[in-house]
């Protein structure tokens, strides 16, 4: 079978939606034996820049393709905003992709059996509707993220938008072949938008937990931060934006009782703010490094002794932190900022392995923060119950798997409807 994916991001793009975009493409190649093309653009993500290897190539008729395992990967030059990239400059960036890529497909001869796009950027459906008049191939949407929900709710874009992005929005959902998400918030919002030709299918993010693994021993990262004996460390790790919400994580950190030391690793338009930021608050126990590379993942991430994932109350249910569930593959707890019954919320509930504090309010987080890091066993019985939940339940295998399942039927049933051989 063949399938062509397409999102402007990919490997070597080392956090979020990348890694799951290279994860389901080089999967679906090894373990189904799929020919799969990944149409996709120019590495520049977390950084808003463009790595110094892949700036100086030649885009032009394929000359910048390459195959990463096994996985044909076509690449088009496309705009990147400086950062930190408001909701226009995302735009631009989208609208670039969007169009080289379509000018591209315009001299694709190979004809997919089942068309993959990644959203965002939600635009990416009408790219996928054009894509399935043009190749006769059914589409499905995934939806990593509601770029539109997002970008209204945190002031990206200007509220006069709205009328016109929603009603893009749901013609896309309304016309695709099949939608996907990767929660079920975020599914119950979908179908909230639009009348869905087939049910909105869940198709969560994973965690490949033979990769990453608790570390044991000696650890470098801890040596290399001159970590003092029987001083905890406090990580976030990830991209640095808005929907985040790390400035309240620094808040937390200054009224915390524990002699911690705070491990900031990530990029992304906010870091310069908030280094700036917890210079103002007078944090002195705070390191502001950039993220590990993917053979040391493991050791990188069980340097800490707790993880926290802070998140904004207006980005609730419009995103699902993949960052979780490395974290709980490397069996460490984590404190996280959500309300009762939320996505991220109920996924603590659900797993046993850490702690839920309200957003917004940094003295809750800084006791959150204070109860784990003074109760030893309490973090190493919720890590280890993190890891037995994703090994359960969220292992690349099962979640990929249940995912190519659909896909399949849906070729079949697409193909039968249309009478094609």
């Amino acid at each position: 079978m063949r399938v062509s994916i397409y999102s402007y991001n990919y490997a070597p793009e080392p956090t979020g939606i990348p890694v799951y975009n290279t994860g389901m493409a080089s999967w679906l190649c090894r373990r189904r034996g799929w020919q799969v093309t990944m149409h996709t653009g120019i590495p520049h993500y977390p950084w808003w820049q463009v790595p110094p290897a892949y700036a100086a190539r030649d885009y032009r008729h394929g000359r910048g393709d390459e195959v990463i395992d096994g996985v044909e990967v076509q690449r088009v030059r496309h705009y990147v905003p400086r950062p930190p990239p408001g909701g226009f400059a995302r735009m631009r960036l989208d609208a670039s992709w969007l169009w080289q890529v379509w000018r591209r497909s315009l001299s694709q001869r190979r004809r997919p059996h089942a068309i993959v796009v990644v959203s965002p950027p939600f635009l990416g459906g009408l790219l996928g509707l054009l894509l399935r008049f043009r190749l006769r191939a059914p589409v499905v949407y995934h939806v990593q993220d509601l770029q539109v929900d997002a970008a209204l709710r945190l002031g990206m874009l200007p509220p006069t938008l709205t009328r016109v992005l929603r009603w893009l929005e749901r013609f896309v959902l309304e016309r695709v072949d099949l939608v996907s998400t990767i929660s079920g918030e975020m599914r119950r919002r979908l179908q909230g938008k639009a009348r869905t030709l087939r049910p909105v299918v869940l198709f969560p993010n994973w965690a490949d937990t033979s990769a990453v693994r608790p570390w044991q021993g000696d650890n470098r990262f801890r040596r290399d931060w001159a970590v003092a004996e029987g001083q905890p460390v406090v990580m976030y790790s990830g991209n640095l934006g808005q929907k985040q919400g790390v400035a309240l994580l620094l808040e937390a950190v200054v009224r915390c009782r524990h002699d911690l030391l705070l491990v900031v690793a990530g990029e992304g338009p906010e870091r310069a703010q908030l280094e700036t930021h917890a210079k103002t608050l007078g944090l002195r126990r705070v390191r502001f490094i950039g993220l590990a590379a993917k053979e040391r993942l493991s050791e990188f991430l069980s340097a800490a002794d707790l993880h926290c994932i802070p998140q904004r109350r207006e980005a609730a249910g419009l995103v699902m932190p993949s960052k979780l569930l490395n974290i709980m593959a490397v069996a460490r707890a984590v404190v996280v900022t959500a309300d009762p019954g939320t996505d991220l919320a109920l996924a603590i509930d659900e797993a046993g392995c850490g702690q839920v504090a309200a957003p917004d309010d940094a003295p809750a987080l800084a006791a959150a923060i204070d109860r784990l890091l003074g109760d030893g066993e309490a973090r190493q019985r919720q890590g280890r119950a993190g890891r037995d939940h994703v090994e359960r339940t969220l292992g690349i295998d099962g979640v990929v798997g249940r995912f190519a399942d659909p896909l399949e039927q849906l070729v079949r049933t697409t193909t039968t409807a249309r009478g094609r051989v």
